[in-house]
């Protein structure tokens, strides 16, 4: 009772994301060579807690990660997920140490980020009318219902300064030229002359051979 039964700090001896956690039966000392590390030393003391049902075992774990770029991918172009749950798969990424979301914001199958200043990308290209049921190389099913949703630029802020918060960086993936079939239902001037003259936000999976057109000044 006579000091803190949790003590932070940082520790300039240590790399940037290395970190020493020690339990002691007279209380917790963890220290980090940054915010960042502190940050996973205190998800390993999370981890050890859930493990051992709550009760922390008296122990000294010295750590840091092997690897600088740590990540994982979200798909939001085929299944869509409202921001609530790409918070979560955040908290998660937090939870293991990692400290990169590669957001997949584009493809053919939908667009999922608002440019204002291109506002088709989003009221056509976000939007596809079914989804093909089954295995895409060998069903011709598809459901009846369009199927879309996307971000605001608001709300793709306001997931950035969520994973900031956590020590993660997001990378955002914006695919080009290929993988553009949802941009080019919204803008089709902008592809090769090859394809057609319109275009619909994929409803299938597989590789699409429409692209935007590099050649093309605009």
């Amino acid at each position: 009772a006579a000091a803190p039964a949790l003590s932070l700090a940082g520790d300039s001896s240590l790399a940037r994301e290395e970190y020493v956690l020690d339990v002691t039966r007279r209380g917790i000392e963890l220290r980090g060579g940054s915010v960042s590390a502190v940050l996973y030393g205190l998800q390993s003391l999370r981890q050890l807690a859930f493990e051992n049902r709550g009760t922390i075992p008296v122990v000294r774990i010295h750590d840091k990660p092997f690897f600088a770029y740590r990540g994982a991918m979200l798909d939001v172009c085929r299944h869509f997920s409202p921001i609530g749950e790409v918070k979560r798969f955040i908290d998660i990424l937090a939870l293991h140490k990692l400290n990169v979301f590669h957001w997949h914001l584009t493809d053919d199958q939908g667009w999922r980020i608002e440019i204002r200043r291109y506002p088709a990308l989003t009221r056509t290209g976000s939007v596809r009318r079914g989804t093909v049921v089954g295995d895409h190389r060998t069903s011709s099913e598809y459901t009846d219902e369009p199927y879309g949703g996307y971000y605001t630029q608001d709300e793709i802020r306001e997931v950035v300064a969520y994973a900031a918060k956590r020590h993660i960086a997001v990378i955002p993936e914006i695919e080009m030229p290929g993988h553009a079939t949802a941009a080019l239902a919204a803008y089709p001037e902008l592809a090769c002359g090859h394809g057609p003259k319109s275009f619909e936000t994929s409803g299938r999976w597989g590789v699409l051979d429409d692209v935007f057109c590099p050649g093309k000044e605009q």
